[in-house]
């Protein structure tokens, strides 16, 4: 069971999304995680480009789950970088498979993943729940029940807790429509999910190479959940 649940979040899960930033949207408050200045953590309540954490969240899950495997970047396949937001100015990088490299401009932020979990209404507990309440709920209990900690790095730097509450943030409930080879392995139906983790914003990026670098461990087995991308900031 325990192999099971963490390679399912494990193959969904692995996602950054990356949004260019204007001088008016960066979070007034935040925490310096570089020793060269660059590179502030912040809530994921803030909004970048018009979309909150929480909708970046929901909308990375909405993918995983949607689209067939031939195209889904949770087998490694299809497009793996995906622009949303207002104006195409947040990248969705979503996928399974060796650290993703993603090109972005200066002036970019990314959002940062430590663990995320999500319920439904169509699988067998722990991972059922009749409604957005009850999907939450359940999202929350799998995940305080299980992980003993959340650590973040930049390029290697000092390590930030993301297990705290200013990080918490949950996806507001989304339909989809699962189709015969969903990552889910039940039968095609329509569905509801509900995803909740501890996420944060990351802004600042100073221009070159910078290896994000997040791991979470887990109370009831050696299994660690890694999410390591490698972002590339041009002038």
């Amino acid at each position: 069971m325990t192999q099971l649940r963490h390679a399912r979040w494990s193959m969904i899960v692995i996602m950054a999304v990356i949004a260019a930033m204007q001088l008016w949207a960066v979070p007034a408050a935040s925490a310096r995680v570089t020793s060269g200045g660059e590179g502030h953590l912040a809530e994921p309540h803030k909004k970048i480009d018009g979309v909150t954490g929480s909708d970046a969240m929901g909308e990375g899950w909405y993918r995983s789950l949607s689209l067939p495997a031939a195209e889904n970047p949770a087998f490694g396949n299809g497009d793996r970088c995906v622009k949303i937001g207002r104006t195409g100015k947040v990248l969705l990088a979503i996928g399974n498979g060796p650290p993703q490299t993603c090109t972005v401009p200066e002036g970019t932020a990314v959002f940062v993943i430590g663990i995320m979990a999500f319920c439904d209404n169509v699988e067998a507990p722990p991972w059922y729940g009749a409604d957005e309440a009850a999907q939450r709920e359940c999202a929350w209990a799998v995940l305080r029940s299980t992980t003993e900690s959340v650590q973040f790095t930049v390029d290697g730097g000092k390590a930030i807790d993301l297990q705290k509450r200013r990080f918490e943030i949950c996806a507001p409930l989304r339909a989809v429509q699962l189709l015969p080879d969903n990552i889910l392995g039940v039968p095609p139906q329509p569905a509801t999910f509900t995803a909740c983790g501890w996420v944060a914003w990351l802004t600042d990026l100073a221009p070159g190479r910078h290896v994000l670098h997040s791991e979470a461990t887990f109370n009831d087995g050696p299994e660690h959940h890694v999410w390591s991308p490698v972002i590339e900031v041009t002038e």
